[in-house]
Formats: structure tokens, C-alpha cells, sequence
């Protein structure tokens, strides 16, 4: 299920509270309407009724046009009231104000309208009942009242959604900013576009620049002690193997000699693999590369039988904001790892959708369990089946390192029954 997000939230708050709002103003005036109703009604009764129940007669009021039945006793189809409710309330006391005693209110059916029966006691004590069909009773749907109330909803809801757009907005903008990395500069124009920003996301924006900053003097501090540390250890390493191929070739020195320059190539490339790393992060990405061009000319340098390394790519699928060293070290590092941890044949396939080129490099072999795939992308981490293989522990890193540069995604999953590690990477 996915997370609402803010913008949806204020706009179901609000309506939700406005709608609250409404109900509570829409009772209380119908209740208060409902009582004035009931004393008007009840006055222009009064007349009436004490007329028909010989009552002495009270302050001179209109005379009521209504229809008045009187029965001896309580109809059969009567329907009791809610002795607490607004209108039958107002109605007695009204009534009673009057000089008119009221023991009793009952409904029954009635065309075009119910009617309201009040028993009244007589002077033997004898209650008569006494029935008027006016307004006091409503038999139809307030429709006015419901049509002003769905309307009430609809413009609040229309006035949320608005108010709603333009509080999210600045932080929509801030959001993409953040993703895309942008200059500041630019963040500032796509955030004045998107409205006025607040305190609060003045603050956000304010604290992000500096976190950014920090990491980025942070990085760039790491990556130049890195490839340092790699420059220099390649000149102590170079003379290393120069002087074991210069010791005597005699047959007790021979294997020494070959562990050593063994030794010094697994550093050598070690070393290799740490400038890549740090090259992954700092090589532009300005450039379109012809990512199947990039694929052919590695398994040209491989020079493996097709038994072994295969391709099936297009003629040429051109990818942006790229580099084609980049290109080239991404799918090497998957090759290698496929040959190495996989089983033979590797199968590299190139394609594309409407949206992303992509790269799938497969193997028949068991492939990487889901919980290990995140791991398996840090840094120097090893999977335990690997711990006896040659390797820095940095391919997988600097292949994840590559596509979120790229803006692309890396997953491990199986395609057609082969263990399958898929880039893709945006065309646009």
C-alpha cells in the first residue's frame, strides 16, 4: 500500500474538518429552524384549539388555515414522538404558554402531509384529542438544506485542494531538488516557480545545502586520499616486481619469484579496482555513448568462444549523460562477476522499452539470495560462497556506484531461469 503523501493528507484534513463544520451548523440550524417553526405553528393553533375544547380565549392572534379533526379518543395509527425532540418541545411550551394544556403529541399518515394530534384535557377531565395538518410536520427531504450542503463540501474541498497545492509545492520542488542534486542557484529559481517558501522549508533548504556541502568536502577528501594512496603504492609495487624478475632463474628461486609477482598482481589489482571506485564518482557524465558498441568491443578484448561469453545486442542503442569508461567498467565488473561466482555460459543481452536501456548480464548459476543483494553492493563485501575466490570485494560496489550516478536501478533476479543482474538506465 502505498504512503500517502502530505499533499493528500492536508487535502482529506481539511475536508474532512470543514464537512465536520458543516454538519455541526447544518444541525444546529435546523434544530433552531425546527423550534421556530413549532411556535409559529403552535400560535396560529392556539385559536382553534381553545375554540373547539371551550377554553377561555386568549391574546387576539391570526386566524390559522388548516384543517382541525377532533376524535374522543387516541387514533389507532398514531405514532409516538420523541418527547425531547427541538420541535415537539417548542410546540408544547408554546401551546401551554397559551393557556392551552397539552398532555400528549402523536403523529399520524396523512395526504399531502402527516398530521399532528394533541390531547387536551377537558374540564371532566377526559382528554379529547384533537388533530391539525399543517407544517409542523415535514413529510419530504430538506433538499435545500442537503444540495446547500453537498455545495458547502465541494468548495471546501476545492479551497483545500488549493491551499493544499500551494503549501506542498515549495516542498515538492525541495524534494526534486534534492534527488537531482541541483546548484543551488538553480534550486532557488525551480523553488520561487514552485511558491513562496516558508520558514520552515527555508530552514530545510538551508540545512540540506550544508549537509550537502559537508558530504560533498568529505568525499572529495576521501577520493583524493584514495587514489593517492593507489598512485603511490603502484611505484614501490612496480619496483617490487621489477627486482623479483631480475632474481637468479634457478629452480628454488622460481617459485618464490612467481608468488611473488603473483602476489604483487593481486595488489596491483586491487589497486586498480580502488581507483575505479573513485573514478565511478568523479568522471563526467556529458557525453552519449553507444552502450552496445561499449558491450561488443569488451567481449572483443575477452576473445572468449560464444560457449563460454555471449551477446545478443542491437546495432546501436545510444544511452545519455553518460561516460564511456563508465559504461565499460560497469559491464566488465558484471561479466567478471558472473564468470567468476556464476557458471558458464554468461549470456549479455542489450535492449531497451519506451523508458530505460537495459542491461542484462545471466549466467546459470544459482544467483544471489534477495536478502544478499543489498549487502553484496557495499563496499569490500564478500558473499560467503566467494571467500575462497580471488577478488577486492569493490565490482558490485562500483557497478551500484555507476548507475545511481546514471540515475538508473541494479536488481538481481531470475529471467528465464538464469540468474540475471539487470541495469537499467534512463534513455531520457
Amino acid at each position: 500500500m502505498a504512503t500517502p503523501t502530505l499533499f493528500r493528507r492536508l487535502v482529506v484534513a481539511q475536508t474532512i474538518g470543514a464537512f465536520a463544520l458543516l454538519i455541526v451548523f447544518s444541525s444546529v440550524f435546523y434544530v433552531e429552524r425546527n423550534r421556530v417553526v413549532a411556535r409559529l405553528t403552535a400560535q396560529r393553533w392556539a385559536p382553534a384549539l381553545r375554540a373547539a375544547a371551550g377554553l377561555p380565549a386568549g391574546a387576539a392572534s391570526a386566524p390559522g388555515t388548516f384543517s382541525l379533526r377532533v376524535s374522543d379518543r387516541r387514533p389507532d395509527d398514531a405514532i409516538p414522538t420523541n418527547a425531547w425532540a427541538g420541535r415537539i418541545v417548542q410546540l408544547r411550551a408554546t401551546l401551554r404558554a397559551e393557556g392551552i394544556p397539552v398532555d400528549e403529541v402523536v403523529f399520524t399518515r396523512g395526504v399531502p402531509r402527516p398530521l399532528t394530534w394533541i390531547a387536551v384535557p377537558g374540564a371532566d377531565g377526559h382528554a379529547r384529542w384533537y388533530g391539525m395538518q399543517d407544517e409542523v410536520v415535514e413529510s419530504y427531504v430538506a433538499w435545500r438544506l442537503l444540495i446547500a450542503l453537498v455545495l458547502g463540501v465541494a468548495a471546501v474541498a476545492v479551497a483545500s485542494w488549493m491551499v493544499a497545492r500551494r503549501l506542498s509545492r515549495p516542498l515538492e520542488a525541495l524534494r526534486r531538488r534534492i534527488e537531482s542534486h541541483a546548484a543551488p542557484a538553480a534550486a532557488g529559481d525551480a523553488l520561487a516557480q514552485a511558491g513562496t517558501p516558508t520558514v520552515e522549508i527555508d530552514a530545510i533548504e538551508t540545512a540540506w545545502v550544508a549537509l550537502a556541502d559537508r558530504l560533498a568536502r568529505q568525499e572529495s577528501e576521501r577520493a583524493l586520499l584514495l587514489a593517492g594512496v593507489s598512485h603511490d603504492l603502484r611505484s614501490p609495487l612496480a619496483r617490487i616486481r621489477m627486482a623479483a624478475e631480475l632474481l637468479p632463474d634457478t629452480a628454488d628461486v622460481a617459485a618464490r619469484r612467481a608468488s611473488i609477482v603473483r602476489n604483487v598482481d593481486v595488489a596491483d589489482r586491487l589497486i586498480a579496482s580502488f581507483l575505479d571506485y573513485v573514478r565511478a564518482a568523479e568522471l563526467p557524465l556529458a557525453a552519449t555513448v553507444d552502450v552496445a558498441a561499449v558491450a561488443r568491443h569488451l567481449l572483443q578484448a575477452r576473445d572468449e568462444p560464444a560457449e563460454v561469453l555471449a551477446l545478443d545486442a542491437p546495432a546501436r542503442l545510444d544511452v545519455p549523460r553518460a561516460h564511456e569508461l563508465l559504461l565499460e567498467r560497469l559491464l566488465a565488473n558484471l561479466m567478471d562477476n558472473a564468470m567468476r561466482h556464476g557458471k558458464a555460459p554468461v549470456l549479455v543481452r542489450i535492449g531497451a522499452d519506451e523508458r530505460d536501456a537495459i542491461l542484462d548480464v545471466a549466467d546459470h548459476g544459482p544467483g544471489l539470495a534477495p536478502d544478499a543483494c543489498e549487502r553484496l553492493t557495499q563496499a569490500f563485501a564478500r558473499g560467503d560462497a566467494s571467500r575462497g575466490t580471488p577478488g577486492t570485494g569493490l565490482g558490485l560496489a562500483i557497478v551500484q556506484q555507476i548507475v545511481q550516478r546514471m540515475g538508473g536501478s541494479l536488481a538481481f533476479d531470475r529471467v528465464d531461469g538464469l540468474a540475471c543482474a539487470r541495469v537499467r538506465l534512463p534513455l531520457r
